[in-house]
């Protein structure tokens, strides 16, 4: 069944609220009241949905014919396929609220306005959408999905929670505006794609996966860089003298690269046929096997 919740914030608490367990998939399968019940952590306080959120529903036509079909018994192994496409849209959220799309593994988070700190944290699949800015940790852990920001982010986007080993290991985030410092710190799979600028040390310590910077960086980019890509589409001011030019041969990557980019944002998007980006390899000081691709 292919429905869609509507939260609508009608009064802000006054405090940061947890909102990872608002997610597009379990709230189809409640009741309105049901969702307005929920208690959502925040800090020392708690509050429930309906404190916070107007709580409303809409079903498609097709979702309205199964509603009126004959009934068939579940089977106990079958998946929820009837609630994948569900949609959840948050309108008039504000950075108080943390969390947003925390864990999500499958349908769609629609987000109007901007959101807190760990927005997509562990997120593995599904499709989460942020009008707005969002605050650190975005992406945080991403194992798998597609997490798009329409604004700026703060630090440590697809990066690693404080003491963990691995960052991102799956899954595409797209910044369309600026990325923090720390951006893909760790990170271990994926795609990264970032509109604007990135803070200091983008893409430190990449184990693997691509990252993909469209405006300027901050220093110490790459610093500790094992493996990976970090494809720029204009020439940085310096490079780290932990990198040496080199490399050819790598024509059928970048064509494979490149086509793999073609329905992302601009300019990634845009690159169909253009010659060979410079490439040099490093980080040489940890014995690196990364790359810095500069198409500009």
């Amino acid at each position: 069944m292919s429905t869609t919740t509507t939260l609508r914030v009608k009064a802000p608490p006054g405090f940061r609220v947890d909102a990872g367990a608002l997610l597009p998939a379990p709230l189809a399968e409640l009741s309105l009241n049901e969702i307005e019940r929920i208690v959502l952590p925040a800090g020392n306080e708690r509050c429930a949905v309906g404190d916070v959120f107007e709580v409303s529903r809409s079903e498609t036509a097709a979702a309205r014919a199964a509603a009126d079909a004959p009934h068939t018994p579940h089977t106990p192994h079958a998946p929820h396929i009837e609630h994948a496409d569900a949609t959840l849209v948050i309108d008039g959220a504000e950075p108080w609220l943390d969390r947003v799309g925390a864990h999500m593994t499958a349908g769609h988070l629609v987000v109007h306005g901007s959101t807190g700190d760990y927005s997509g944290l562990h997120m593995a699949g599904g499709v989460l959408r942020i009008d707005g800015d969002a605050g650190h940790f975005t992406a945080c852990e991403m194992r798998g999905g597609r997490l798009s920001v329409a604004g700026n982010s703060g630090d440590f986007a697809a990066g690693a929670l404080t003491g963990d080993m691995e960052g991102m290991t799956g899954g595409t985030l797209t910044i369309h505006g600026d990325a923090g410092a720390r951006l893909a710190d760790r990170m271990r799979r994926g795609l990264v794609l970032v509109g604007g600028d990135a803070g200091e040390f983008a893409a430190s310590r990449l184990v693997a996966g691509t990252v993909c910077v469209a405006g300027e960086l901050g220093p110490h980019y790459a610093y500790g860089m094992r493996r990976g890509t970090l494809l720029l589409a204009q020439r940085p001011v310096q490079l780290p003298p932990t990198f040496t030019e080199g490399g050819r041969g790598f024509d059928v990557f970048w064509a494979l690269l490149v086509r793999s980019l073609a329905r992302e944002i601009t300019p990634f998007s845009q690159w169909r046929a253009m010659k060979l980006p410079a490439r040099y390899a490093g980080d040489l000081a940890v014995d690196g096997r990364g790359e810095i691709l500069i198409a500009g």
